[in-house]
């Protein structure tokens, strides 16, 4: 049955006139034997039967007249070899069991038993019929039995030949049926195929404007009128449907973005600052707890900066809350200026307060660097309404790791360190301090403010001034450095000098100085006096710098100073390590005209052949051997003899530090050449200084 329903309904109807064809043939021509075969048998039976009766009338006159007739008798039933499909005759007297005259045509015949004898009429074996009939005499007295057998073989001859006959006429009835229906059934299946592939095309394909072509006019036709009928609704209603849903696909993605943008306007709104738009709070502990796991997992370094704006509550209350917007805005937008977007992040906590998440940063200078430069960037007013603002801020810095480990810690931190910029004059920046890293801290800090001092112009130059001892006339004066931080304190010179060396800072400090002391000599020159020197210090740094030489020669040429009228100075360690080098700069130094000086002398160096080697004006005493003169006989003697050591040497001496009138006795006892030192004045500002200038020394001091 599954194999019948896989078949197409081609073969199904092949297989079908087949079968019903075949069972139309078997059951007439089983029929027609059937009805043949009784046939032959009835023929059979009443030979069988009349040839019986005549043979049992025939030998009754001779049985009854005794055994001179049994020739007679015989020869009547070997008669009965004519019909070729008697097989065998027997004539029994009455009661006798043994036949009395037999006739058989082969010798295997079976003798009748008394059951065949006493039962009369026809009966059938398998492989025979036979016929038994009472012999009566003329005079009408029973007096034997006879019994015919027929074969039965012609018969099962004929139904052999009738099983061929109809296995024959079967095969070719067959074989006919499939050709005819196989030919004839396509005018029912072809246009049903043709209706099923088009089926499966419109289900396959959603095309619904295909058509079955029909040009019948039976029932087939009115199947394929009703299926292209059937299409053309289909068809219509999957217009309207596509139509529907263009619609309803255009409403949903009208609906999906607005919604979209809604949700990302209100995700913007939950995570951004509705002033300046930049990152809120809550965005920038996300990205924060974000730069931290991965600054943890990949052993990296990221700060936290916390930026309040100085003074601006002034704003607010004094021009209202519009200007102060309009501020916030701007500072806003330059801060985004200052950081690597997208990698840092930039926000505004409320208020006056932003700040700044940098990520990767290889060493707690990269984080200075973007503070400082914050801190210029908004050092350029801001304008709003015709007026002019500056504003300042206080920055506090922490570094992840060693200053906390969460966002709560590091922004707690960077908080601290932003007061302690406040409280320490505002406009600058501070890292946050621990008990661990104070010294390192207060190093970086103290760096940091340098870089700030010397962009903001912090830094003045203060004069020495430097006296002729024979004649009291005041000769010059020696620049020195001064730092004024914003509180307008002065800060030491042993704190920053140093540090300046070290970072590099002492390059372009060191050229400022330069340039400076040679704009303020011109203004000490006045006509008809004699003209006034300055001594500089070259750091060690400067010395080795490669365009030290040129850096000199452009000062001199863009100021207009007269090199004859500029000293520098420089220590004996500075000088020595490279003695060659040293030799070259220096002769090139005083082919400009300059005048070279030993600073700090005895202090350094004990080999003194570096004296008559070097081109060197002068020599100057350290005040360590000046001040304890006065109760030393050591330290006179040492400068005694720096004074004549110098003098043979035809280099002029000058004494540092000179605060009682007993030193300087001393030194006029021993023609030193020139002083100079608190006795005679302390650095001053050059506004000072050129008040000195109308001032000589006092004579009481020259003994």
């Amino acid at each position: 049955m599954a194999f019948f329903k896989r078949l197409s309904i081609r073969y199904k109807l092949i297989l079908i006139i087949i079968l019903i064809s075949s069972m139309v043939l078997l059951l007439s021509s089983g029929l027609l034997i059937a009805n043949e075969l009784i046939f032959l048998r009835k023929i059979m039976e009443q030979e069988l039967e009349i040839q019986t009766k005549i043979t049992a009338v025939n030998i009754a006159s001779p049985l009854h007249f005794g055994e001179g007739y049994q020739d007679e008798v015989d020869k009547l039933l070997h008669a009965c070899a004519e019909n070729q499909h008697i097989i065998a005759a027997y004539a029994y007297l009455k009661h006798a069991s043994a036949p009395y005259s037999a006739y058989t045509r082969t010798d295997s015949d079976v003798l009748p038993t008394s059951s065949d004898l006493s039962t009369f009429g026809l009966q059938e074996t398998a492989t025979y019929l036979q016929y038994t009939q009472k012999i009566f005499s003329p005079t009408g007295e029973e007096i034997g039995v006879i019994l015919l057998r027929l074969e039965l073989k012609p018969l099962t001859e004929r139904i052999h030949w009738y099983l061929l006959t109809v296995f024959f006429i079967l095969s070719l009835s067959l074989i006919l049926a499939f050709i005819l229906s196989y030919y004839f059934q396509g005018i029912i299946t072809k246009p049903i195929l043709q209706l099923a592939h088009l089926t499966r095309r419109v289900s396959t394909q959603k095309n619904y404007s295909l058509r079955v072509d029909s040009n019948h006019i039976d029932e087939i036709g009115s199947l394929f009128d009703g299926f292209n009928q059937m299409l053309e609704a289909i068809q219509e209603r999957d217009s309207e449907l596509e139509e529907h849903r263009e619609q309803l696909e255009n409403l949903v993605a009208i609906r999906t973005i607005d919604l979209k943008k809604a949700n990302q306007k209100l995700t913007y709104q939950a995570y951004h600052d509705a002033l300046t738009n930049l990152p809120n709070r809550a965005l920038f502990i996300k990205r924060a707890k974000q730069a931290i796991e991965y600054a943890e997992y990949n052993n990296e370094s990221l700060a936290i900066l916390f930026i309040d704006l100085d003074n601006f509550k002034f704003i607010n209350d004094t021009l209202g809350h519009a200007a102060g917007d309009h501020l916030l805005q701007e500072i806003g937008k330059r801060l985004l200026g200052c950081t690597r977007l997208p990698s840092d992040t930039i926000a505004r906590l409320g208020g006056d307060e932003f700040t700044i998440l940098l990520r990767d940063i290889t060493d707690p200078t990269d984080a200075a660097m973007v503070a400082d430069f914050i801190i210029k960037t908004l050092m350029t007013p801001l304008q709003f309404d015709q007026h002019e603002f500056y504003i300042t801020p206080s920055i506090g810095i922490s570094i992840y790791p060693q200053d906390g480990l969460d966002v709560g810690t590091l922004m707690k931190n960077a908080d601290v360190g932003m007061y302690l910029a406040k409280k320490q004059g505002r406009n600058s920046y501070r890292f946050y301090i621990s008990s661990a890293n104070l010294e390192s801290a207060e190093r970086l800090n103290m760096e940091n403010k340098l870089r700030q001092a010397l962009e903001c112009n912090e830094f003045e130059v203060w004069y020495q001034p430097r006296y002729e001892i024979k004649t009291g006339r005041l000769l010059g004066a020696e620049a020195l450095v001064r730092w004024r931080s914003p509180d307008f304190n002065l800060v030491s010179p042993s704190q920053f000098i140093p540090l300046a060396e070290d970072t590099g800072l002492i390059i372009p400090l060191g050229e400022w100085v330069l340039r400076t002391a040679c704009e303020e000599s011109l203004r000490w020159q006045r006509a008809g006096e004699h003209p006034l020197s300055v001594s500089v210090n070259l750091s060690a740094r400067q010395f080795v710098q490669a365009d030290l030489l040129s850096t000199i020669e452009r000062v001199l040429g863009e100021t207009g100073m007269n090199p004859r009228l500029l000293e520098l100075e420089l220590t004996e360690s500075l000088i020595m390590p490279n003695a060659e080098d040293t030799i070259e700069t220096l002769n090139a130094l005083k082919k400009m005209g300059m005048q070279i000086s030993v600073d700090d002398f005895g202090t350094g160096y004990s080999s003194l052949s570096y004296l008559k080697r070097f081109p060197i004006d002068t020599l100057k005493i350290d005040q360590s051997f000046v001040r304890d003169m006065d109760h030393d006989a050591d330290d006179c003697a040492l400068v005694s003899a720096i004074i004549a050591m110098a003098h043979n040497l035809k280099l002029e001496v000058v004494a540092e530090g000179v605060e009682k009138v007993e030193q300087l006795k001393f030194l006029q006892g021993y023609h030193c050449d020139c002083v100079q030192g608190f006795l005679f004045g302390k650095p001053m500002p050059a506004d000072e200084f050129r008040r000195l200038l109308d001032k000589p020394i006092s004579p009481l001091l020259l003994v």
